[in-house]
């Protein structure tokens, strides 16, 4: 019971007793008159309590940074132990698919660093220009965050997962060692939620990755000596550190940033009434057996009056038994799944919220997964268009889920996963606001910054960080990769990415070739993807039923490769408002409407009209739902 509470009882208890002890119609009176005087008083005194107590936490400022991806590039070896330990074993080339007969027991087979000449355990240029994420530039990306945040003289950071790729030692570690360094340099406090990718699953298991760069420019493949191609011989490299750790190594790691309490806390909690890992979990049963399921969820008062509300909702769903200890990875599970998996953490949230009001805190949750639909109403449309499947729409969360959240009384929700930026309002003015803050490692890259204002409300500011010291560090590397490509008669990347004058270039330039290797390549339907990759913006309208849809845009943007289009959808959906295409979301808006669309679409000849009229559609609700780059959320 809070103080405010206890006040009011007290107030009224006195008053009872004062109104049995007056006898005499005027005592009664005098006496009624005076408590009445101390019970305006007393509200007077809990109406300033409530007003001092927003006005001390107001001004705060909460970084949140999401989905940094940290790749230690400098973990690779001084010296090498090839498979079990032997220093002179065949290495494996992953392109070749094949058994090389260079033999090494040195560093020398590594990428060296062009400026120190250490080794580098690098992923390839390749696998980042195929993948959602960036990896390598991530270790200098987040430095750069942590510098502009340090210099904003911001205290207190979230990270609301995927903090690591894939939860490795190496990475992990790194991670500790950075937020130990800004911790000690500028008094920065980090409060750390996992993600899908730490851990990957709950436990620690064998890990690698095929696609780790060699150098004379190749992908090799590096993995824990636990792993099958390390048993087999199959590897090129075997390391412990690249194994994927689980919740308890991840969280005693980084126990200093977040996972337990620390002195400098006001109020640290978790929902198990405990702060010992080996307490911290759920008990999962089926008919056989039960488990024992890691939670990481905590709340934390670091400062008078703010609450920071971290929920673990990664949910590895069993294969098969439990005893069987095979769980499904948690990137499509979210929240739909922990509403089934984990009800009782949704109590507890409710029960967080309450006590949030009733003792005046101020409260801001954040986790890796949306709470809310972060593709602004278009899911439908991309379900006709592109699949079910497509887009990571199995990540979207129900309406149901969205309303159950809603109604434990959360008001701000900071999420991850995603990888963009977007602001889901609520379907009321009070509701639940969720924002997706987007990742470092993708365009546009950044961080949000919540500001509690007075009168309980908070201001959210995203920002896009341009400029990254030493993002094209690398450079050098990548070229010779390229070259080593080109001789090979591989598939090349757009070498022009090796031109990139700043960090913000650098991801545009990421997010255009996995739009055109991965998304456009292997994603859109065959027809419509053959028709956008060879022909022009102006053929794309006159090939639809609406050529007269060109009338209104001028000739340089329909000389423009149609690939553009792609490019601009992709660009608004990840970025909204901060993204840059030249201005050519007002053709978007004003050209592909509703009505004209509607209105030319009758008769449709052949399915390729009606996946270039869908896509048009698709990119003018794009362009028409671009959020602000800053909002107000009520209620926190």
């Amino acid at each position: 019971m809070n103080q405010y509470h206890l006040w009011r009882i007290g107030l009224f208890g006195l008053m009872n007793h004062v109104v049995k002890t007056c006898t005499c119609g005027m005592l009664v009176m005098a006496c009624l008159l005076i408590n009445y005087s101390k019970a305006t008083a007393q509200e007077h005194l809990d109406a300033n309590l409530v007003h001092n107590a927003l006005k001390q936490a107001a001004n705060t400022e909460v970084a949140f940074i999401a989905d940094v991806h940290l790749h230690d590039i400098y973990a690779a070896p001084a010296t090498l132990a090839f498979g079990h330990g032997s220093q002179d074993v065949t290495s494996f080339d992953a392109n070749t698919l094949g058994m090389s007969s260079q033999k090494s027991g040195s560093a020398n087979q590594f990428p060296k660093d062009p400026e120190t000449q250490a080794p580098l355990l690098m992923r390839s240029m390749q696998s980042q220009l195929t993948s959602t994420r960036l990896f390598n530039e991530n270790y200098f990306a987040f430095r750069a965050a942590l510098d502009d945040i340090a210099d904003r003289g911001i205290k207190l950071v979230a990270l609301p997962g995927d903090f690591s790729d894939d939860g490795q030692p190496a990475n992990v570690k790194a991670l500790a060692r950075i937020l130990d360094e800004y911790h000690t340099r500028y008094g920065m406090r980090f409060f750390a939620i996992t993600g899908n990718h730490d851990p990957v699953r709950p436990f620690t298991r064998p890990g690698g990755k095929p696609d780790f760069l060699a150098a004379k420019g190749n992908e090799a493949a590096i993995y824990s000596p636990d792993h099958i191609r390390c048993i087999n011989n199959r590897a090129w490299h075997c390391m412990d550190d690249i194994r994927e750790w689980g919740y308890r190594e991840i969280m005693q790691t980084l126990k200093n940033h977040g996972f337990s309490a620390n002195t400098q806390d006001l109020l640290y909690e978790t929902p198990f009434d405990s702060i010992e890992y080996e307490k911290r979990g759920w008990q999962w049963c089926d008919e056989a057996s039960c488990i024992f399921m890691p939670d990481a969820s905590y709340l934390v008062e670091p400062i008078k009056d703010v609450w920071l509300l971290a929920i673990d909702a990664n949910v590895y769903i069993p294969k098969g038994q439990y005893a069987d200890g095979n769980f499904k990875g948690s990137g499509n599970a979210g929240y739909n799944a922990l509403l089934t998996y984990k009800p009782a953490l949704l109590q507890w949230i409710t029960t967080i919220v309450k006590r949030a009001k009733a003792n005046n805190k101020r409260l801001i949750a954040f986790s890796h997964f949306p709470m809310a639909d972060f593709y602004d109403n278009t899911q439908s449309q991309l379900e006709s268009l592109f699949g079910k499947s497509s887009n990571q729409l199995k990540r979207m969360p129900l309406p149901t889920t969205t309303e159950a959240l809603d109604e434990t009384g959360l008001k701000l929700h900071m999420a991850g996963h995603m990888h963009l930026y977007d602001v889901a309002p609520p379907e009321n003015p009070t509701g639940l606001v969720n924002i997706q803050v987007p990742s470092l490692a993708a365009y546009q890259p950044g961080y949000s910054v919540v500001t509690l204002l007075p009168d309980q409300h908070a201001k959210v500011e995203t920002i896009i960080q341009r400029e990254v010291e030493d993002f094209d560090r690398l450079f050098p590397i990548y070229y010779k990769e390229w070259q080593y490509r080109q001789r090979g008669g591989q598939t090349l990347w757009n070498k022009d990415i090796l031109t990139s004058p700043h960090y913000l270039d650098f991801t545009e330039h990421h997010l255009k070739e996995v739009v055109r290797q991965r998304y456009v390549e292997n994603e859109w339907p065959n027809a419509l993807s053959t028709y956008i990759k060879n022909h022009t913006i102006g053929d794309v309208i006159n090939q639809s039923p609406c050529p007269d849809l060109t009338k209104d845009l001028p000739v340089e943007i329909t000389s423009q490769p149609a690939l553009v289009l792609a490019y601009d959808y992709y660009k608004l959906r990840n970025a909204g408002a901060f993204a840059d295409i030249s201005g050519r979301e007002k053709w978007y808006i004003s050209g592909f409407n509703e009505d004209r669309l509607t209105g030319c679409s009758l008769p449709i000849a052949n399915d390729l009209q009606r996946l270039l009229i869908g896509f048009l559609s698709l990119l003018h609700n794009a362009a028409l739902a671009i959020d602000r780059t800053e909002v107000t959320v009520k209620g926190v």
